[in-house]
């Protein structure tokens, strides 16, 4: 019996967000820690790993930020969640090749997962000023870009719901007292409760609530960086935006969506980011959102069509053809192009608005 079968058989139910806490971060059985997650052999497949163009394009907007704040002699790269270490590579790569870009740069990598951390310094052990940091507030004091490309998506949530004017939290448990099968399990809790997970949410006009657990120290920490380092958060991610909750959590594996309560030692489990929220999240630290637009639109801006004719003329025809569908891909609407979405933060005063306008 593993740690997860044994707190339940204690307990008798656990809250989701425990339960999606053990399944993916646990140092023995998590599926951040002992499972090959991504490409084409893993579970999914993010943009950076379908084409090294979409670095590009984030690196051309750093770039553009630099100027922007008048060319520091240094700044800070900090992503968070970088998971292979694929995109910072390519990003890395990039915006070395920019001639203008005549400054240092200091990359800061946030990962809690140790197995992560191992499969990111193989894959960047030929750079140097790079730090594995567990708190983001412990960066040095120079300008600051942030980034992100799926990061708040694998957090573990809370889910609330009400029925018949009752407010439950949902939980897991043995189903039937099989103790080789669980099932969702709703626990009864005090509408104070609920309250203290769901302050951007009108609780009267909704039956469903969905919380991120630890969102609100990361906003806080970006929020602090942003002021203090005269930074800015760039963001990359799918979701949507509603004054309304609702259920979104679904487990993936191999590119699919899975049944989690047969599949959750060895998928996935994500939920959709309610994008509303989130802004409202960083407007109480005072920090404004530059824009909210689909991931298309972002790339498009960029110039991601520009810089795919440059590289048509110079490869082969195979090349060129993976890169053709690798655009498709990220640009289309029925693929990643209007579910992801692009998403910036910065200080009140910020005219910065590059890629979403």
């Amino acid at each position: 019996m593993d740690r997860l079968e044994k707190l339940i058989n204690k307990k008798k139910f656990i809250p989701l967000d425990q339960f999606i806490d053990i399944a993916l971060y646990d140092k023995k059985s998590g599926y951040y820690q002992n499972k090959k997650i991504f490409g084409r052999d893993g579970d999914f497949i993010t943009s950076p790993i379908i084409s090294s163009i979409f670095s590009e394009m984030i690196s051309i907007w750093i770039v553009s930020y630099w100027i922007y704040i008048k060319k520091p002699k240094h700044i800070n790269i900090l992503e968070l969640g970088p998971g292979n270490g694929l995109m910072i590579k390519q990003i890395i790569n990039c915006i070395k090749k920019i001639k203008t870009f005549d400054t240092k740069f200091t990359v800061y990598l946030h990962e809690i997962s140790e197995k992560l951390i191992k499969i990111q310094k193989n894959n960047l052990n030929d750079f140097k000023n790079i730090f594995w940091i567990k708190n983001i507030n412990k960066i040095n004091q120079e300008p600051t870009i942030i980034i992100a490309n799926e990061f708040f998506d694998a957090f573990p949530i809370k889910q609330f719901f009400k029925q018949k004017n009752i407010w439950y939290e949902q939980c897991i448990a043995f189903k039937d007292n099989n103790k080789k099968k669980i099932t969702f399990y709703k626990n009864k809790i005090n509408k104070n409760y609920v309250k203290k997970y769901s302050k951007f949410y009108n609780i009267n006009k909704n039956k469903f609530i969905e919380y991120p657990m630890n969102i609100d120290n990361y906003v806080n920490s970006i929020s602090k960086i942003i002021k203090k380092n005269n930074g800015i958060f760039l963001m990359f991610d799918y979701g949507y935006s509603s004054i309304l909750g609702k259920n979104t959590i679904k487990a993936i594996k191999k590119h699919k969506v899975v049944d989690l309560l047969k599949e959750y030692t060895d998928c996935d489990i994500t939920f959709d980011i309610n994008f509303n929220i989130l802004k409202k999240q960083f407007k109480k630290n005072n920090i404004q959102n530059i824009g909210i637009v689909p991931q298309n639109f972002f790339l498009q801006k960029m110039g991601i069509m520009e810089r795919a004719n440059q590289i048509v003329k110079k490869e082969d025809i195979f090349k060129v053809k993976n890169l053709i569908l690798s655009i498709n891909k990220l640009l289309n609407p029925n693929e990643m192009g209007k579910a992801f979405k692009a998403l910036a933060f910065c200080k009140k005063n910020c005219k910065f608005k590059l890629g979403f306008i």
